[in-house]
């Protein structure tokens, strides 16, 4: 099975480089700004701008702002004031986030197989995003990025399992969970993304992952936050019921409420305003 899954994964490297099988893009808009918000002369006119001129993208933006979880008193009127009061980080990730999701959304196939691939991302994002905050080293917001992104390899593998006629469904969704990590690194890398985002996509499913330090990286967060989305008691992370699991050890040290579902759910639903319409 091994040698098979290798043999796909070279495959798909091929398909990649004689353009048969094509990357999905990052719309430009949020390639620009997050070269935008990298630049320490970028002005929040500039990058009002440059969002304006995706309409979609602006209007979630504004929503975005006045979400029951940032409203802070006044509505926002204007897209100028949302990009003020959101800062230019939160904005580099909310447009990243949407542009991510409708990646997602755009990609064929089964439907409702990828509706669930949706929610499941949104859901894992912003578990991401709780277990972060207690923690000074991490960045909330680049740890909730990295949740919505972990899975994202399944999109072009799924393609590609799609074009082998001589595999069966059993043996397309095996090869799916084993090879999604370094397919998802390796889309990551294609979009320029930090090196803590590839690394959460390529070893997320290294339940049993210890690195000897005692402070959590991004990897234990989307770790640990993959384990309460899925559990333990059915499915595919059955066999680590009862162990202990270094990633949740490090998240949990704080006395942070690992199980604690209120702070994501708020995430869930900024999502929730970031993509719908």
């Amino acid at each position: 099975m091994k040698e098979r899954a290798r043999h796909i994964f070279r495959l798909l490297e091929s398909e990649v480089a004689a353009n048969r099988l094509i990357l999905p893009s990052l719309p430009e808009v949020a390639l620009r700004v997050r070269t935008l918000t990298t630049m320490d002369s970028t002005t929040f006119a500039e990058l009002e701008r440059e969002i304006a001129r995706d309409a979609g993208i602006a209007a979630r933006v504004m929503k975005v702002a006045n979400s029951s979880l940032l409203r802070r008193g006044v509505p926002i009127a204007s897209l100028k004031q949302a990009v003020a009061c959101l800062g230019m980080n939160l904005v580099r990730s909310l447009v990243t986030q949407l542009a991510v999701l409708q990646t997602m959304q755009s990609a064929g196939g089964n439907r409702e197989r990828l509706r669930g691939f949706v929610a499941g991302g949104v859901h894992i994002s912003a578990l991401c995003h709780c277990l972060a905050e207690p923690f000074p080293h991490l960045d909330a917001e680049l740890a909730a990025l990295g949740g919505l992104l972990h899975d994202i390899g399944k999109l072009p593998l799924r393609e590609l399992l799609q074009r082998q006629p001589e595999l069966s469904s059993l043996e397309r969704l095996q090869f799916e969970l084993m090879l999604h990590p370094h397919v998802g690194a390796m889309l990551l890398r294609h979009w320029q993304m930090s090196d803590e985002l590839v690394q959460m996509a390529r070893w997320h499913e290294s339940i049993l992952r210890e690195t000897g330090n005692p402070q959590p990286d991004y990897v234990d967060l989307v770790i640990a936050a993959n384990l309460l989305h899925y559990g333990t008691q059915k499915g595919r992370y059955a066999r680590y019921a009862g162990i202990d699991i270094p990633a949740v050890g490090k998240v949990a040290n704080t006395g942070h409420r690992v199980n604690d579902q209120n702070g994501a759910q708020l995430r869930v639903e900024l999502m929730q305003a970031l993509v719908s319409g």
